[in-house]
């Protein structure tokens, strides 16, 4: 039978990755607002349009999961460290979804809709491993 400390801790993992998802969508439907306000505007192309909706869901799912996900992860000095590692694990994941998006595109025959979905499906479980197990995963030796 597992022990409480073990109990407590996969409660807590448990509902950091629930957190985690509620603030990927709200990060998801930021970006996809700010992109398409921006092209449906006329303010800017869609590419620029995307990348800026990217730095603006950016900020938003950086403080979310700084603040509430992660939470208990947080040491004292650790936020900029963990905004610059963050920020690595997102663009990655942009750079992810694009690269699988294209290929798909390209290489199958398969409905775009389907591919598009996958290349979603794919990267919150390696954003989340990634900002758990490193973006926001500080020793007490490293603060």
């Amino acid at each position: 039978m597992a022990s409480d400390a073990t109990r407590q801790k996969l409660k807590t993992e448990t509902a950091a990755a629930g957190k985690f998802a509620i603030i990927g969508v709200i990060a998801t439907l930021t970006h996809a607002a700010v992109a398409a306000f921006l092209l449906e505007t006329g303010v800017l192309t869609a590419f620029p349009a995307n990348v800026c909706g990217f730095l603006v869901a950016f900020i938003v799912s950086f403080s979310g999961h700084y603040y509430w996900s992660f939470s208990h992860l947080r040491r004292d000095g650790t936020a900029l460290k963990s905004m610059r590692r963050f920020l690595v694990i997102a663009a990655s994941g942009f750079v992810l979804n694009s690269t699988v998006l294209v290929m798909w595109l390209n290489l199958t025959p398969w409905p775009d809709l389907l591919g598009l979905l996958f290349s979603i499906a794919i990267v919150p479980a390696f954003s989340f491993l990634g900002a758990r197990l490193w973006a926001f995963s500080h020793r007490h030796a490293e603060t």
